[in-house]
């Protein structure tokens, strides 16, 4: 990634915008990080007062590049936008998608957050307090990096190493939860609290011995009841915290319980909020999948299908459990997957509304020798005298040895 800031007389058309020289939130803009497609949004730009901005010159152009005129509301003059009108003219199952780009990217910036979320947690197992205005400045740009690069964040959080440290279950929590928050047309400020509560939510859990954070046995009974003290210690943290909101607070004491309890100052049990519920959903999703809550890490079907049970049990928000179902799918999307036939393919696309029936592009034949010419499938358009198609397994890619960045760019590139 190259990172260039320029005065806002320098920018036009065709950059690719990652930053202003204020907050977030003091912008009209729901990201700091887009492509200026359009006049409008250079006009709304120069219109806020904004004076400098950075840009990446990966993605966009440079201000270096020979001045052109700017191009029209419509694309019809930029190569780029009219082979991604194109694409969109096609069916489900022709369509390809630049993955490599977008993995190279979503993984520079999970790093750069891996890193900044550590520095915020670690401070708070030094000092015992969180400082508000750094854990604020991390969650808008855990935000505004989540645009544009949705499937692949979710891809890296699914196929992720596990690692038993904390700043790594946070982030992915605050990272999906931003995506669930976004989907269900969460505004600013709700949008903000989430992600907050989100990076925050595990931070009692910095005030208890390692080994009961990270047993290598099972708990005892005693040692099981402090573990699940972490939201109280957690709430206690934050009220001697500056700059955290109450919605934050309540946010963080209830994601491990069905309802308030007495932890809150007047001791009113209070309403379930969907900013809390939707982080209570996503914090045992992202638990069943790594181990991080006292279990074994299970495979993601197995996740959803526990946090679905969970839902009926009234123990999470069904709609919320169904809304997260539907944004990550059975099968993960840039999975390898094992068919009936023997074949692997990698998933492509969630079909809406037919989360078993996803496209998969075929790349191996039964003996694991490669096809030339991979085969997009969308099983959800098989007619009926056609043979049963079905996934019977999801493959780790590594250990196969199947890049699926490589595979799907080359397949772009046909």
């Amino acid at each position: 990634m190259s990172i260039k800031k320029i005065p806002i007389d320098s920018v036009r058309l065709g950059m690719f915008i990652v930053g202003f020289d204020r907050s977030w939130l003091e912008t009209p803009f729901l990201t700091h990080r887009f492509l200026i497609k359009k006049v409008s949004q250079l006009t709304k730009i120069r219109e806020t007062g904004i004076r400098y901005v950075e840009i990446d010159t990966d993605q966009g152009l440079d201000d270096t590049q020979p001045q052109t005129d700017e191009i029209p509301e419509s694309s019809d003059s930029d190569p780029a936008m009219q082979l991604e009108e194109e694409l969109a003219k096609l069916p489900a199952d022709s369509q390809g998608h630049p993955l490599s780009n977008e993995f190279h990217h979503a993984r520079d910036f999970r790093k750069e957050m891996l890193g900044e979320v550590q520095d915020v947690l670690s401070q708070v197992r030094t000092s015992g307090v969180v400082d508000g205005e750094k854990a604020k400045e991390v969650a808008e740009d855990i935000i505004a990096r989540t645009i544009g690069y949705e499937d692949a964040l979710g891809a890296l959080i699914r196929t992720r190493e596990f690692s038993p440290d904390l700043y790594d279950h946070s982030l992915s929590v605050c990272t999906i939860s931003v995506l669930l928050g976004r989907l269900l047309g969460y505004e600013k400020h709700l949008l903000h609290q989430l992600a907050m509560g989100a990076l925050l939510h595990d931070i009692g859990l910095l005030q208890l011995p390692a080994n009961v954070v990270r047993p290598r046995r099972l708990l005892s009974e005693t040692e099981l009841k402090l573990y699940h003290q972490h939201p109280v210690l957690g709430v206690e943290i934050l009220k001697k915290s500056e700059g955290i909101s109450e919605e934050v607070i309540e946010m963080i004491a209830i994601h491990h319980q069905s309802t308030f309890s007495n932890i809150l100052d007047d001791g009113s049990p209070g309403e379930w909020n969907t900013a809390g519920g939707v982080l209570r959903v996503v914090d045992a999703y992202d638990e069943l999948l790594t181990g991080q809550g006292l279990q074994k890490p299970m495979p993601v079907k197995d996740t959803l299908s526990e946090l679905y049970q969970r839902g009926q049990r009234n123990e999470l928000d069904l709609t919320l459990v169904s809304h997260l179902i539907n944004q990550i799918g059975i099968y993960p999307i840039y999975s390898l997957v094992e068919l009936n036939t023997g074949e692997r393919g990698i998933i492509t696309a969630i079909t809406p509304g037919k989360l078993l029936y996803p496209v998969v592009l075929i790349i191996q034949d039964a003996n694991r020798q490669p096809y030339d010419n991979p085969i997009p499938i969308n099983f959800s358009t098989r007619l009926p005298e056609e043979p049963p198609l079905q996934i019977t397994e999801v493959l780790d890619a590594e250990k196969e040895g199947v890049s699926v960045e490589e595979v799907l760019a080359d397949w772009v590139a046909l």
